[in-house]
């Protein structure tokens, strides 16, 4: 994981110099081509057309070399480039001879460019979950409808009237000024919900110029009529260069990735705003009405009626969001009291799975990752207490191949202070099902924390509980009894270790620091067989403790495997002093021995010779 991360880390540095200098020689060319379009009026088709080809290039470019999450927005905007770069190419070639004149093509390519621009920035909206729910887009449609009637009637109106244009024409400038008012709804969209970033900032940059070049191009239709190569076409050049930039910027990957999700608030200016918005077509028909007859009062009332609308409808997301969001609490106290109940890890995972099937609507699928092993996280990296939106692709591969299916989690870790983490909470499912229900998953991972941390005091108390209840009962037993860790260390020792045989093991010892040395390699001998000892009892063996003052005693082992009692998760060893008796035993021996013929013999001859 280290060499991989380091490799990583190693990469980013480099794509971005790559992506620098990319950017450095993209804006080379488009200075070369902006001065062909604008010095050369001759060669502007051709000018034109090479720098909607090269921009639609840089884009297509930047989505193969950033890998975003999905393409498609991205592909989207390529066709809308090439859409426009058409219409450029067409209307400058042809008015070249008549310069007032505006090719039929030319205007079907344009239209054709907002509905892929729309598209490609509607489906990275999509992509970002800062917006949960659809009251902003209700919110910007809303301003957008009150900016249309506002728009028509004092500017757009009032200049196709006396312009003296046909039909044609005013109905290409109105589906412009329709189309244009689509990309500023999306653009402002993309802007509230997408992270900070230059590719951001650049996309956001190349729609302004455009949609600052349509007005300047639709004041001077209704003028006296647009002439190439004037100072407005810098906003269209503006848009082909800063979109292809903002492709080949690595940032470019953030505007199609899942975004943390946060509940919409609603701030005074916004509310402000949207009243203000509300009181456009009521204040118009006022004015009309006192200036000397009502003009426009079946587009008022349209207006009117398809706000009523929005302002409906966005007030019953908000009741059903509020009803979502009181039953949600409902569950997720139900969810929270049976967390109480929980006495192990396992009983854990279960109850947790229940209550996120319970936060989760009935329709959605989804799956769930519980883990208290900190290795299964070194794929996420540092991750602190806050809950996060993530690709799955970030997740470890034991974690990827249980969500398989899925591209968005929403992880939960589990941490108890700054440095202790115990594990995660990870949910996989759609962005908008992880949105609806990542505070009340936060809020059960907080719990779910918190039981862990319960559980670990609840066994660490019951286990000293057990050590005081041990040590009372074997206080004046005349047998040793050690509690023994897979690590070989004592966690336990009976009073009768030091009484009995005299042995006080230093804090943290292990088994062989009171064994004799030379029974070292019997520890480990006995240990093998008590492992795969089919006897109940365990194994028994023989030792030979070591005094402090360096002298054997030697013990009767009896050694149990208890590693998975909850209680004891160890090895049970009882240790008998048999050194009295072995020396009673050897003494009875030499005793026979003595008396038998071949111990007089022996005896005769030792005295004869001494």
């Amino acid at each position: 994981m280290i060499r991989k991360g380091t490799t990583l880390m190693n990469a980013m540095p480099q794509r971005g110099r790559v992506s620098t200098g990319l950017v450095a020689g993209y804006t080379a060319l488009m200075a070369v081509f902006g001065v062909v379009v604008f010095a050369a009026p001759a060669w502007s088709a051709v000018g034109w057309a090479s720098i909607g080809l090269l921009s639609a290039g840089a884009v297509v470019l930047g989505a193969r070399l950033h890998t975003p999450a999905d393409r498609t927005p991205w592909w989207l905007l390529a066709a809308a480039i090439v859409a426009m770069a058409t219409g450029d190419a067409v209307y400058a070639a042809g008015t070249r001879d008549d310069p007032g004149s505006s090719p039929i093509m030319a205007d079907v390519c344009y239209l054709a460019m907002f509905p892929l621009l729309t598209a490609g920035l509607v489906q990275m909206t999509r992509r970002s979950v800062v917006l949960p729910d659809r009251s902003r887009l209700l919110d910007l449609l809303t301003f957008a409808c009150a900016m249309a009637l506002g728009s028509w009637v004092l500017l757009v109106d009032p200049s196709l009237s006396g312009a003296g244009l046909d039909n044609a024409d005013k109905s290409a400038l109105v589906a412009y000024a329709l189309g244009d008012l689509l990309v500023l709804i999306t653009t402002v969209r993309l802007v509230v919900a997408a992270r900070r970033s230059p590719a951001l900032v650049l996309l956001a940059l190349g729609a302004a110029g455009m949609l600052l070049a349509d007005v300047a191009y639709a004041l001077a239709q209704a003028g006296g009529g647009w002439l190439p190569g004037g100072p407005a076409e810098l906003g269209y050049l503006l848009f082909y260069l800063a979109w292809g930039a903002a492709a080949l910027q690595p940032s470019m990957a953030e505007l199609t990735a899942p975004a943390d999700a946060r509940a919409v608030r609603l701030s005074g200016w916004w509310i402000a705003l949207l009243g203000l918005s509300l009181a456009v077509p009521p204040g118009t028909l006022l004015v009309e009405s006192i200036t000397g007859g009502v003009r426009h009062g079946v587009l008022i009332a349209v207006v009117s009626g398809v706000m009523t609308v929005l302002v409906i409808t966005r007030l019953t997301d908000a009741i059903t969001a509020h009803r979502r969001a009181v039953a949600r609490e409902r569950e997720l106290r139900e969810a929270c009291g049976a967390l109480l109940a929980v006495t192990d890890t396992d009983a854990l995972e279960t109850a947790l799975r229940a209550a996120v099937g319970r936060l989760m609507a009935p329709e959605i699928r989804y799956e769930i990752v519980f883990t208290v092993s900190d290795g299964d996280l070194a794929g996420v990296g540092a991750l602190g207490r806050q809950a996060r939106l993530l690709s799955t692709r970030m997740l470890s591969q034991a974690q990827r191949d249980r969500v398989a299916g899925f591209e968005t989690a929403l992880l939960c870790p589990l941490v108890l202070d700054r440095t202790a983490g115990v594990g995660a909470l990870i949910v996989a499912a759609e962005p908008s099902a992880l949105t609806a229900a990542h505070d009340a998953v936060e809020v059960l991972a907080a719990h779910a924390t918190l039981t862990l941390e319960r559980i670990a005091l609840t066994a660490a108390v019951n286990r000293r509980d057990s050590d005081r209840y041990l040590r009372t009962v074997v206080r004046h037993a005349s047998d040793v009894m050690l509690i023994v860790g897979p690590d070989g260390r004592i966690r336990y020792a009976s009073p009768s270790l030091a009484t009995v045989l005299g042995i006080e093991p230093p804090p943290s010892a292990e088994l062989r620091d009171i064994v004799h040395p030379d029974d070292h390699q019997q520890i480990w001998q006995t240990l093998d067989r008590v492992q795969h000892a089919a006897e109940p009892d365990g194994a028994r063996d023989t030792w030979s403790l070591r005094r402090p003052d360096g002298s054997r005693v030697l013990v009767e082992v009896r050694y149990r495997d208890l590693r998975h009692d909850r209680m004891v998760r160890g090895f049970v060893i009882t240790l008998r002093d048999i050194t009295d008796s072995r020396r009673a035993e050897q003494e009875q021996i030499r005793r026979a021995f003595q008396a038998s013929p071949g111990g007089k013999n022996r005896t005769s001859g030792a005295n004869k010779f001494s």
